[in-house]
């Protein structure tokens, strides 16, 4: 298998962490944390989340997406499925929230070893880095590198189509070496929140930069900018 590395600097790292995207998301307004320390997540055969995922360039609704769960051993499996019926790739867990295949960026990816979404248990804290191998489901050839930085910012409240939440902000910011391997510097940056109540974030945002070289100029291009908001849930 080949393997194709981004040269990884923590410095330069922080500093294109600093500059990253457009506002992907306003400033935290944070609160307090929940009275009683929270648990890990609970899930079950059936549980079901609908969101509503929306083009943040435009504001416009793209598609309203179904995500439940269809397995939980050995691994953790949550199916995803358009309005239109059409069904995507699977989120797949080695444990909530820990995932193995993410299809939620342009491509699917396929890590290594887990790479955790949410700390356990969900509180606010220092960040953490994680460095990790990936694939992508059409070429499993080539292995790829995956750099991010986690952090749990703290508690907001979150107001979505299904109702307002307390939830825990988690801002990653990555840098990876993307499978169009014409592309450089390729940076990603991914917010979730996750309401304890629904077991899930009842929000998520991401978006992303890169560069191509050639000539004189090194123009920055976006990729897409997505938000996921919760329009319902249903526990098993």
């Amino acid at each position: 298998m080949e393997t194709v590395r981004a040269g990884f600097d923590r410095r330069r790292f922080l500093v294109a962490a600093a500059a990253v995207l457009p506002a992907a998301c306003a400033g935290p307004q944070l609160v307090a944390p929940p009275a009683a320390a929270p648990g890990p997540p609970q899930v079950a055969v059936g549980q079901r989340w609908r969101y509503r995922e929306v083009n943040r360039y435009n504001g416009l609704v793209r598609t309203e997406l179904t995500a439940q769960v269809a397995q939980v051993g050995p691994q953790l499996r949550v199916s995803l499925t358009d309005a239109d019926g059409k069904r995507r790739d699977d989120e797949v867990y080695a444990g909530a929230w820990n995932v193995v295949q993410e299809p939620s960026y342009d491509i699917t990816q396929i890590f290594d070893r887990p790479v955790p979404l949410v700390p356990e248990p969900p509180a606010a804290g220092s960040c953490a880095f994680t460095t990790v191998g990936y694939v992508v489901a059409v070429n499993r050839e080539v292995r790829l590198s995956w750099v991010e930085r986690r952090c749990p910012v703290g508690w907001e409240r979150v107001k979505v189509p299904a109702g307002e939440f307390l939830a825990l902000r988690i801002e990653r910011i990555i840098q990876f070496r993307h499978i169009e391997i014409i592309r450089e510097d390729s940076t990603r940056e991914d917010t979730l929140w996750y309401a304890p109540e629904v077991n899930r974030w009842v929000q998520r945002e991401w978006t992303g930069r890169y560069v191509i070289p050639g000539g004189k100029f090194r123009p920055i291009y976006r990729e897409d900018w997505v938000r996921w908001e919760l329009l319902d849930y249903r526990n098993a």
